[in-house]
């Protein structure tokens, strides 16, 4: 990393990202060519997720909630490395039944936004929990 400037420095990161993404996407596909029964039979016993999104309720802030765990890196790989963006955004897809779409753009869209609405969501489902907690009395 000598000779680097500090302003290159966040392109590795992307980079690191990308082969990550690639590594796994490999390893798929040399699953799916060692074993294609039994990876069929697990994509045709895929269970669909029981959870939609309220017609309220936009991607942009799914988006906020996935771009605020990815930064925390408090979800991991059983290896215990940090879940890729990609990874997380898919969880959710798959848990709302919903598609996000580009996720690297869709993130950036977050971040981008301007400071009184950057985390407006998740503020929003931080004063739900402050009101609960003030109305069952807890102190």
């Amino acid at each position: 990393m000598y000779g680097l400037s500090k302003k290159k420095m966040p392109y590795l990161h992307l980079i690191d990202e990308a082969i990550g993404l690639l590594n796994t996407e490999i390893r798929l596909i040399e699953w799916r060519i060692k074993y294609p029964n039994q990876l069929q039979q697990c994509i045709n016993k895929q269970i669909i997720s029981p959870l939609f999104l309220a017609d309220k309720t936009t991607l942009i802030n799914i988006m906020e909630m996935v771009s605020g765990l990815f930064l925390s890196k408090d979800i991991v790989y059983k290896n215990g490395k940090p879940a890729y963006l990609v990874d997380l955004s898919k969880g959710f897809e798959w848990l709302f039944n919903i598609k996000i779409g580009d996720y690297y753009q869709k993130h950036e869209d977050v971040i981008k936004r301007k400071p009184g609405k950057l985390t407006e969501f998740l503020n929003g489902l931080a004063d739900l929990i402050k009101k609960e907690h003030d109305k069952k009395g807890y102190r």
